[in-house]
């Protein structure tokens, strides 16, 4: 029989939904049998897993009993949807260590996607995916980008978050200063420039993703070898721009 979690852990379990809660337990929250499975695959640093008991046919609980001894937890409908950021638990809810980053130099990576500024978390996390599924080698984000361990961001990653190598950067005009130094090519998604159908990135290189409402920073504009951009159908159209997220996956297409 599984042993309960206390209030107390409850509570701590439940601050995750938020960034002070993330930073404070250097933690965050994985919803979802599929969304397990893949932290699983991708060596997640689990600390706890909570199983509603209508969910325990839908996983092998018994394995993740003998894999997880002591960090399986039995919890109640009400314990669930109190922790769980979802309207409708899955029933399966877990909580793994932020991991620490990565000494690897991103600079000696062939593909590196740079967010600035992108706000939404869903976007942030289907630009994660994309970059995984494309064989992007680098995920980096700017203060103004959505917190990679925001549970929308991990939904939308859909087990994105173990194939890429994630980092945050303080300082983005520093660092495409050393970029540049090393002979990194810098390309920005942009209305107006190169089409991305005549697109030859060199082997090391760094696509810059901006914001829907504002795009890419000014600094970043300067510092870039240029714009890459996607090109409309001819004629008369309503729609301004594509989605930054949809955007962003037709030129990883073609990286």
């Amino acid at each position: 029989m599984l042993a309960s979690a206390s209030e107390n852990y409850i509570k701590q379990v439940t601050s995750l939904s938020r960034r002070k809660g993330r930073d404070l337990h250097n933690s965050f929250l994985i919803e979802g049998a599929r969304s397990l499975q893949s932290a699983i695959q991708g060596g997640a640093d689990l600390v706890a897993i909570f199983v509603e008991d209508e969910a325990m046919t839908d996983f092998k609980l018994s394995q993740l009993v003998e894999t997880y001894a002591g960090k399986v937890y039995a919890a109640s409908s009400r314990e669930m949807k109190k922790m769980s950021d979802t309207s409708t638990s899955s029933g399966i809810l877990a909580v793994a260590k932020i991991p620490e980053p990565s000494t690897d130099c991103i600079l000696c990576k062939g593909k590196t996607l740079v967010l600035d500024g992108v706000q939404d978390p869903g976007n942030v996390g289907t630009l994660i995916r994309t970059a995984a599924w494309f064989g992007i080698d680098a995920v980096m984000a700017t203060p103004g980008t959505a917190d990679f361990y925001s549970p929308k961001t991990v939904r939308s990653a859909m087990g994105g978050i173990w194939d890429v190598q994630l980092e945050r950067i303080d300082y983005l005009d520093g660092f495409l200063d050393t970029c540049i130094r090393n002979e990194v090519d810098i390309r920005f998604a942009d209305m107006q420039g190169t089409p991305v159908s005549e697109w030859k990135a060199p082997k090391h290189s760094i696509l810059i993703i901006g914001s829907e409402a504002h795009g890419v920073s000014e600094g970043a504009r300067a510092k870039a070898h240029g714009p890459i951009s996607i090109l409309p159908a001819e004629g008369k159209r309503a729609v301004e721009s594509l989605n930054a997220a949809v955007a962003g996956g037709i030129l990883m297409s073609h990286w």
